[in-house]
């Protein structure tokens, strides 16, 4: 606005580095620093206000400002009775063709009621002529020295009454603090979500908000966007006034997740949110990725897309199955492309048939024995011949075995042995139940051997 042209209150940090505080220093707005669209760490630029200053825009720099996050454009209508700004049919229809809800200001000369009114009719009048309707916010810019005689208080009352009497119900007023209270500004007719609030810190943060106690803080007078040049006023709209409320799944060019976040309302939510047909879960409006989430209704696992998992799915070594409700299924079986798994009291889907089956465990190339979807251990009859298997159901090799039947030796493939084998220094001979013979002849090949009580083969 036509403030950076004189003096506006700022926070600064002296070149002793002393705090100074921010209602007793003022200096020239155009030493604010430079800004960009996009840049992390700043506060929202959720609304931009234009005027002639800015020339044409066109619809392509108004899409730029609103992938940079900009919700809202606030033009430069008129100034006392005597200008009305050229560019402003452009700038409000190129706006609002790229969806940007667009308000409208009026710089303030008045010093009386009567002028007052008079403004607002020349501001109206315009406003009229270009489309905006009486739901639209129209702005009462008042930073001129021409309006600090007289009554200010009352003569702002007068421009937003006439403006109401012309069908303009959605009034607000813009100022900065120092003209607010050298000039005993009195807003009693407008609440604080109406008040439009300029102070200008040295080093602007998303950490340190300022004038949060009004409707909106216009927070730099030097904020620029690639692709458009210029230089721009910025403002974080806290009430949504001039802006669309943020809602969902917003770009706003953070860092991470490609700059966006999840808002309730204009607040950075928290939890779990439905959007794009599944849940996403947020924390301080970041959406958290690869990692379990529970709440009441249930537990879920979010994948590197955010997105809430759904049918049997690989987390880690294990196999889990998700409902059609996004949730972790437990003690169930359940059927995926015709094969039936059970679901275990942790979630674990393992398949419920019986066998040596692929799980992508580790070891034994991902495979386990498995009784009617359980782990099984101990002696299996599987592919011609006996196999043995642990706790957790994975194959024993090269490993002495026993039951009630006998003792058994399997080999470097979980088989098994069966006949005259070498077992470290000494033969064995294992009988066509694959249990380790003892105490009688045997032959083979021609050659006869006596198998000791320690199953040991000798040749006789």
């Amino acid at each position: 606005m036509n403030i950076k042209h004189g003096l506006l209150t700022l926070a600064a940090i002296s070149t002793f580095g002393l705090v100074v505080d921010q209602n007793q220093i003022q200096v020239h707005a155009d030493g604010v620093p430079r800004v960009t669209g996009g840049q992390a760490g700043l506060p929202r630029m959720d609304v931009v206000d234009v005027s002639s200053n800015n020339g044409y825009l066109s619809t392509n720099d108004f899409q730029i400002m609103k992938n940079n996050g900009v919700r809202g454009i606030i033009v430069k209508l008129t100034e006392g009775t005597y200008y009305r700004n050229p560019y402003a049919s452009s700038q409000v229809n190129n706006a609002r063709a790229v969806g940007l809800r667009v308000s409208a200001y009026h710089y303030s000369t008045f010093n009386n009621q009567n002028s007052a009114r008079s403004e607002a009719n020349f501001f109206a009048d315009y406003a009229n002529q270009l489309g905006f309707n009486s739901s639209d916010l129209m702005v009462n810019d008042l930073e001129d020295s021409s309006t600090t005689g007289g009554d200010v208080s009352g003569n702002s009352w007068a421009f937003n009454d006439q403006l109401k009497n012309r069908g303009f119900t959605n009034g607000a007023l813009y100022t900065y603090t120092s003209y607010k209270n050298n000039n005993g500004l009195n807003t009693w007719f407008l609440a604080n979500d109406h008040i439009w609030m300029a102070a200008y810190p040295y080093y602007p943060s998303i950490n340190s908000l300022w004038n949060s106690q009004y409707g909106m803080w216009q927070w730099s007078s030097n904020a620029g966007f690639g692709g458009i040049s210029g230089t721009f006023d910025v403002s974080i709209d806290y009430s949504g006034i001039a802006s669309q409320l943020l809602n969902g799944y917003v770009y706003n060019g953070f860092q991470g997740h490609d700059g966006y976040r999840w808002y309730d309302n204009g607040q950075l939510g928290n939890g779990k949110r439905w959007y794009a047909g599944t849940y996403y879960w947020f924390s301080n409006g970041e959406r958290i990725d690869n990692s379990w989430q529970s709440d009441a209704t249930g537990t879920y696992y979010t994948g590197a897309d955010g997105r809430s998992y759904q049918g049997l799915q690989t987390i880690g070594n294990a196999q889990y199955y998700f409902g059609s409700d996004f949730t972790l299924q437990k003690n169930q079986y359940v059927t995926v492309n015709g094969r039936q798994y059970y679901v275990n009291a942790q979630g674990i889907a393992r398949p419920a048939d019986t066998g040596y089956i692929y799980t992508g465990a580790s070891g034994h190339d991902g495979y386990r024995w498995f009784d009617n979807g359980q782990i099984g251990s101990g002696k299996r009859w599987y592919a011609g011949t006996y196999y043995w298997f642990d706790q957790n159901g994975e194959r024993i090799d090269n490993s002495w075995q026993s039951d009630a039947t006998g003792t058994y030796y399997t080999g470097a493939d979980g088989r098994s042995y069966q006949g005259l084998q070498t077992i470290g220094n000494a033969q064995y001979y294992f009988g066509s139940d694959f249990t380790l013979q003892k105490n009688q002849y045997v032959t083979v090949n021609g050659q006869q051997y006596y198998l000791d009580d320690q199953g040991e083969a000798k040749t006789v």
